[in-house]
Order: structure tokens, then C-alpha cells, then sequence
């Protein structure tokens, strides 16, 4: 089977029965379905849901049930239930992160003891590096069998690296032909791409993110006329950067191309109808959006106090680095 996740396919092999009647361990394993954490969450801890890989932008949790069904001359004469658990917390500063992976209490039915779970982990990229700390040669039962599964990816100076990780999951019991299946964690993506214009210096160490999960900008509210001016251009149009719209912004990292999306909407040497005030432009020109990238209807400006104006890049910034949104990244913007 296969199933949809977060931005990536998640494919589940069912190892092939064996031919006639061998003794055969057949294995089975849940569909798993995208879920990303809600927006206003997304500073807490992801919750874990049977069926669901729930994620945010640093964290996620995934919970599939699986079952060994334990076969001989073609017929069922055993079977053992359980749920395996993945947490994966990302770090923002880091190229080094963690996995927690729990395979719980098992269910025997009939001749289902003796069976020995085995998980080998790997990344689809060259540059990412597991360490798998899974305990080997533990049996399912009474007990849960947890380990841990550590990573390190060596991204490369102004490069980003995407990949996620691949379980390959075989249980074994003396007689009986092995069985098995794999899937795949929500997407991840590590980068070191925050550098000064001229390449001298980091700005921000780097660091991994789920880049599929869509962050949202809330600092603007407090900009009382900006937030305004946003409220007032998200109304109409494509309501480009609203939650819901199905139309995020994206990053738009180049600063010619800042300054070019800024110069169509708010031309340098423009006078402000009195002192102290500056053009403020929605969509923001440091977007893909932004200058005459959508419609007239979908864009706007306005005359907002300088030092609303001087605040709102900084705050672009600081939102920009602590989701780590590179460029063409999207983000919702809420005020």
C-alpha cells in the first residue's frame, strides 16, 4: 500500500508471502495520514494520534498500529497487535537532532511469542547521517521496546539538503519465514543559508526544519496602522497570506528583488502627505507576492508612523530565522 505524508509518499512494502505452504510471518501496518498541528499551537509539543503524523515546523509524531500475523500450511495460528510511536524533534540551531521510536505492548493471540522485531533507519540523502541507538534482538510482548535513533546532516555553506528518514521494520521467529514493511517520517530539511549580504558572517547557525509545515507571521498585529493596512488588502483580492485562502506568501530572499518589488508600489523620492510617515506596502515587498506580482485588487499600500515602519522589517527577520524560512518558503500572515 501507500500512503500520503506531509509532503513526501510514505510507501509501506508488504514483504511477499512465501511460495506453498511455508511456515510465514505476514505483516500488516496501518494507513498513515498528514496532519499539521494547528497554527496557534505551534510553539507546543505535537500530540501523538493512532493513524496520524502530526507535525510542525520543528516537531512530529507519528503512531501507526501494526500486526503480525503468524501463518503455517496457509492458515493463521497466531497474531500480535501493537502501535509503533515516532517523536522526531528538529533543532533550529542545529545540524544534530534526535528521534524517540516506541514499539508498545504487543497482543499475542495463539503462537504469536518468539517474535523478534528488527529496524534498520536511513535517509534519502547522501548528506544525512542516522545513528541508529534501536535496541536489537528484543521480542514482541509484555513489554515496550524503545530506543532512540540519532542524526547529523553536513549541509554545505549557502546549500540546503532535503530528505527524511526510512524505517525498515523485519520480525523474525525460529520456523517461519521473516516479514516485514517500511515508511517513511514527515519531510525535513536542513540549510545554511542565513548569511550577511556580503558572505562574511552567519546570521543564524545552521539548522533543520519541517519545511512542509506553513508558519504563520502574528507580530504585525501589534503594528496598530500596518496591521490595519494588512486587514484591510487580505479583505479583498485573492486574500494573499491569510489563513485559509489556500494563497500564503512566499520568501523572496534576493534584495535586488526586494528593492525592485518595493520601488513599483512605494517609489523612492515619493513625499509623504506629512512628516513622519513612511510607505507601507502589503503584500510585503521581501515576499514572491510583493511590487506587481498579484493583481491590483490583491495589493495595497498605505501611509503608516516611521517607526511602525522601522519595526516591521525587523520583525520579518526575526520570524524568518526562528522558522528558518528560506527563500520561496510560504508563511500565513495573521493580524
Amino acid at each position: 500500500m501507500a500512503v500520503a505524508l506531509a509532503g513526501g509518499l510514505v510507501s509501506v512494502a508488504q514483504a511477499a508471502p512465501a511460495a506453498g505452504q511455508e511456515p510465514v510471518l505476514r505483516v500488516t501496518v496501518g494507513s498513515v495520514q498528514p496532519q499539521a498541528a494547528p497554527a496557534e499551537g505551534a510553539a507546543a509539543a505535537v500530540p501523538c494520534q493512532r493513524g496520524k503524523a502530526i507535525y510542525n515546523r520543528y516537531q512530529s509524531c507519528i503512531l501507526v498500529g501494526a500486526t503480525v500475523n503468524v501463518l503455517r500450511n496457509g492458515r493463521p495460528v497466531g497474531s500480535a497487535h501493537f502501535d509503533i510511536t515516532h517523536r522526531m524533534t528538529l533543532k533550529q540551531k542545529s545540524l544534530k537532532w534526535s528521534e524517540s521510536i516506541k514499539v508498545g505492548k504487543a497482543r499475542l493471540v495463539g503462537n504469536a511469542r518468539g517474535i523478534t522485531v528488527g529496524l534498520k533507519v536511513t535517509c534519502g540523502s547522501s548528506k544525512c547521517k542516522p545513528t541508529n541507538k534501536f535496541p536489537r534482538g528484543r521480542k514482541l510482548g509484555g513489554s515496550e521496546i524503545s530506543g532512540k535513533v540519532n542524526y547529523q546532516d553536513k549541509v554545505a555553506k549557502l546549500k540546503k539538503d532535503s530528505a527524511s528518514a526510512k524505517y525498515l521494520y523485519t520480525f523474525t521467529k525460529p520456523g517461519y519465514a521473516p516479514g516485514g514493511f517500511d515508511y517513511r517520517s514527515v519531510p525535513f530539511r536542513c540549510d545554511d543559508t542565513f548569511w550577511n549580504r556580503a558572505l562574511t558572517r552567519r546570521t543564524l547557525n545552521p539548522g533543520c526544519a519541517h519545511h512542509t509545515y506553513i508558519p504563520v507571521l502574528t507580530t504585525m498585529g501589534s503594528l496598530t496602522n500596518i496591521a490595519k493596512n494588512i486587514r484591510r488588502v487580505q479583505a479583498g483580492g485573492g486574500h494573499y497570506g491569510r489563513i485559509g485562502s489556500g494563497k500564503p506568501l512566499h520568501r523572496e530572499a534576493s534584495e535586488r528583488a526586494i528593492q525592485d518589488n518595493r520601488d513599483k508600489v512605494c517609489p523612492r523620492g515619493q513625499r509623504p502627505p506629512r512628516p513622519g510617515l513612511s510607505c507601507d506596502e502589503y503584500p510585503f515587498a521581501s515576499t514572491r507576492e510583493g511590487g506587481h506580482h498579484v493583481p491590483a485588487s490583491s495589493r495595497g499600500t498605505a501611509w503608516v508612523p516611521k517607526e511602525e515602519q522601522d519595526k516591521q522589517g525587523g520583525r520579518i527577520q526575526t520570524f524568518q530565522k526562528k522558522e528558518r524560512i528560506v527563500h520561496r518558503d510560504a508563511f500565513w500572515v495573521k493580524v
